[in-house]
């Protein structure tokens, strides 16, 4: 443990010597007594102008659903009728036309990884259980463009690191493994990955022994990856918040650690709308140090919000707080 320690202190004590008195500043947001959780997952809800949490864990694994109003910031439980039980490391989209929060796989327990697919129902407050598509598989990305979602990676039921990339049509709810020419990225669970302007991009990510800090560009149409070789830092690894700011075409990642090894606080953006690169966003202030963390972007008061974490890798020291980043009108 104090192995561990020693360069997690190191690396805080690094991270402040990056903010900027004049940059934004984190706010912290009351979380009214909820439990503290990490894995998590956490999805804007457009039409009522609030971020969904499902699931995660604390002192145990939970299936509980909660809203934060985006504009009061006050936080209510929602009303559910029976249907998932408690996961943690799962992927999450919101499918607007259809008015619903859709989960797919997760871990249950310690290690076992599941292939459900459930659906939670804004309007009629009730979960139905969608097919099945991928094999079992938890700490997997998820993202969608409202007319599909998809998933990349995960570990698998054996805890091994996958390296497919699966496609769910949100209308007749039917899934396919994307096809690729045989280049593609490298098995990897808890890396990032998010639409933007007719492609996939994912970032970071870790397998059994090693850190990705690679990434690459999925074309849908052409049905091709491409690595991406950005300019600039990123140190983080895995586990950490993200969410595509699609106003400046700029993956945000925030947190993270690098294998549970340590882990770090500060915010960078990968700009994907020229030549790729990572920038530090540099903050006056800065949350603690965290993993396992969700985060979304608030497009329409151009914010970040995170919510709960990890201090000391897989749940150790569970975080109960959120806060908010205001980026401003331009694209830091």
């Amino acid at each position: 443990m104090i192995m561990r320690l020693l360069p997690l202190l190191f690396f805080v004590t690094a991270c402040d010597a990056l903010t900027s008195p004049s940059g934004p500043t984190w706010q912290r947001i009351d979380t009214a007594g909820f439990a503290p959780r990490w894995g998590q997952v956490a999805v804007r809800d457009a039409r009522r102008d609030r971020m969904v949490v499902f699931g995660g864990d604390g002192a145990q694994q939970t299936n509980q659903l909660l809203a934060m109003d985006l504009g009061t910031l006050q936080w209510t439980s929602l009303p559910e009728a029976s249907g998932p039980g408690p996961r943690t490391d799962l992927a999450g989209i919101y499918d607007e036309t259809r008015d619903r929060l859709v989960i797919i796989g997760g871990r249950v327990g310690f290690a076992a990884s599941i292939d459900e697919v459930w659906a939670y129902s804004f309007q009629s407050a009730t979960w139905a259980q969608l097919p099945s598509g991928p094999p079992a598989r938890h700490d997997v990305p998820g993202t969608t463009d409202g007319t599909h979602a998809w998933v990349f990676g995960g570990a698998g039921a054996f805890l091994q690191s996958l390296d497919d990339l699966w496609q769910l049509d949100l209308a007749t709810e039917t899934w396919q493994r994307m096809p690729d020419d045989g280049t593609r990225p490298s098995a990897r669970t808890s890396g990032a990955l998010v639409y933007y302007s007719g492609a996939l991009y994912l970032s970071g990510g870790h397998d059994a022994t090693a850190v990705q800090r690679d990434s690459w560009r999925y074309d849908l149409a052409a049905q091709k990856w491409t690595k991406l070789e950005p300019s600039g830092d990123f140190v983080a690894g895995a586990h950490f918040g993200y969410a595509m700011d699609v106003q400046c075409a700029t993956l945000r990642i925030s947190q993270g650690d690098n294998l549970d090894n340590y882990d770090t606080a500060y915010t960078v953006g990968l700009d994907v709308s020229g030549s790729a690169h990572f920038s530090l966003l540099e903050t006056s202030n800065l949350p603690p140090a965290r993993d396992h963390a969700s985060m979304i972007f608030d497009p329409t008061r151009r914010r970040l919000v995170l919510y709960g974490g990890g201090t000391l890798g897989d749940g150790l020291g569970t975080l109960d707080d959120a806060w908010f980043l205001d980026l401003g009108a331009g694209c830091p």
